[in-house]
């Protein structure tokens, strides 16, 4: 048995490779272990890549919303200029401070409960809050893109002032149309350079004695700041800060010297509960939400895999096969047993009988056309030399009359042995006396 042979899998009848510890045969192990793999990169690719694929982000004026009125351009301007931007989704978040002050944007008018609560979160954190009046009212998305708008339409100054009374102040607004040919110059003081605002129309707060302007328009104030001990701004026009006005004219530079410069932030947190964004805080929430979940379903895949591979067969446990000891005795002991086992004992020992003499009879140099007789009376001879008591006669009678059933497999065995065992005497040592 060449050592390529020793060391060979094993094979099942149909050629499948067998099953290693843990019932898996080395294709199936293959398999799972590349679909694992395969599921863990795929996940990974998702975290980074991927969208979130539990919503479609709503068209409305919010920080996910890739529509005209949203803010998703917002956010990433203020991120680029080096601000941190939160868009919370629960109540309650944190993040909200000194140096973070809480944006509320464009909330509707049967939000005043929430928009109290989040005065007061504000009031108690040392915070501003920057609440950011709305404007246009968002008709139907767009039947083939629902993160888009189809259409808009103004709100009624009556109901965007409406929006403000939580705040504890009666307000009002005005609209006004720029000039042709003429642009709409506003200023934030005499220390800071006017900008220009491109807003049609532009919706101003009208000049008021509890309103202390931060950036005033000709017929009005753009931003505006509540005077209470409480630090509480209005933004008038949310055309200068959505998608579709912040890259137009002055917009992006007003607004961020709003934040940055009169507010001094270090970062902002955007209210997104009042657009309806409610998440249940908590690790388990959030390990059952997009891209987290991924992790998630891949350890259940580990898992699953683990306890495949654990897990006991049905039914009764058949016997494990008897391992062959070393040597080729045992060998030879097991060959006769197979051999008894199927049913040719008596033909299977009889032809061994006869290989094992002709073979001592060679080792003698005995010559190879003698009877078999004859053959069997020179080794008998030789034998009385080395073994006195053994019989070759008594060998070859025994074997042609085998008992049937168990004990002719014994007997078999034991005649099986006897024959190796004078073979190894007799081919062992000198050849005297041959």
């Amino acid at each position: 048995m060449t050592a390529a042979a020793e060391t060979a899998e094993p094979l099942l009848p149909d050629g499948e490779p067998a099953e290693l510890e843990g019932g898996f045969s080395r294709r199936t192990l293959g398999w799972i272990v590349g679909g694992v793999a395969g599921s863990f990169a795929i996940s990974l690719l998702l975290g980074v890549y991927g969208q979130d694929l539990d919503r479609t982000p709503r068209p409305d004026a919010n920080t996910f919303s890739y529509s005209a009125l949203g803010h998703r351009g917002l956010a990433d301007f203020l991120r680029s200029m080096g601000l941190g931007v939160v868009s919370r989704q629960s109540p309650g978040g944190g993040g909200v401070g000194p140096r973070h002050p809480l944006i509320v944007a464009e909330p509707e008018a049967g939000d005043r409960e929430r928009l109290k609560d989040l005065r007061e979160e504000a009031g108690n954190r040392d915070a501003a809050l920057v609440l950011v009046l709305p404007k246009w009212s968002p008709g139907e998305p767009q039947p083939k893109k629902p993160e888009w708008l189809a259409k808009v339409k103004l709100r009624e100054e009556v109901e965007v002032e409406s929006v403000a009374r939580p705040l504890d102040r009666e307000v009002a607004v005005a609209r006004f149309r720029a000039s042709r040919g003429k642009e709409l110059r506003c200023s934030a003081g005499e220390d800071r350079p006017e900008v220009t605002i491109a807003a049609e129309p532009v919706q101003l707060l009208k000049p008021d004695s509890k309103l202390e302007p931060v950036l005033e328009c000709p017929g009005g104030m753009l931003i505006a700041r509540l005077k209470s001990k409480q630090p509480v701004y209005l933004i008038a026009d949310p055309d200068i800060l959505n998608n579709q006005g912040l890259g137009l004219a002055d917009h992006a530079a007003a607004v961020y010297g709003f934040l940055a410069g009169d507010l001094r932030s270090t970062g902002v947190v955007f209210d997104e509960t009042i657009h309806g964004f409610n998440r249940t805080p908590g690790l388990l929430a959030e390990a059952l939400r997009f891209p987290m979940v991924l992790g998630v379903l891949q350890s259940l895949v580990l898992l699953g895999v683990v306890l495949w591979a654990g897990m006991g067969r049905f039914g009764k446990p058949l016997p494990a096969a008897a391992a062959l000891a070393a040597g080729k005795e045992i060998l030879i002991d097991n060959t006769a047993k197979l051999l008894a086992g199927g049913g040719h004992s008596e033909d299977s020992l009889l032809r061994y009988f006869r290989q094992t003499t002709r073979a001592v009879a060679a080792h003698y140099f005995l010559p190879p056309d003698l009877p078999e007789g004859e053959r069997l009376a020179r080794l008998q001879r030789l034998a009385e030399r080395r073994r006195p008591g053994l019989s070759l006669a008594e060998l070859e009678h025994g074997i042609h009359n085998l008992p049937a059933g168990r004990r002719g497999e014994e007997a078999a065995a034991r005649l099986a042995r006897r024959l190796y065992d004078w073979r190894m005497e007799m081919t062992n040592g000198d050849r005297e006396g041959s």
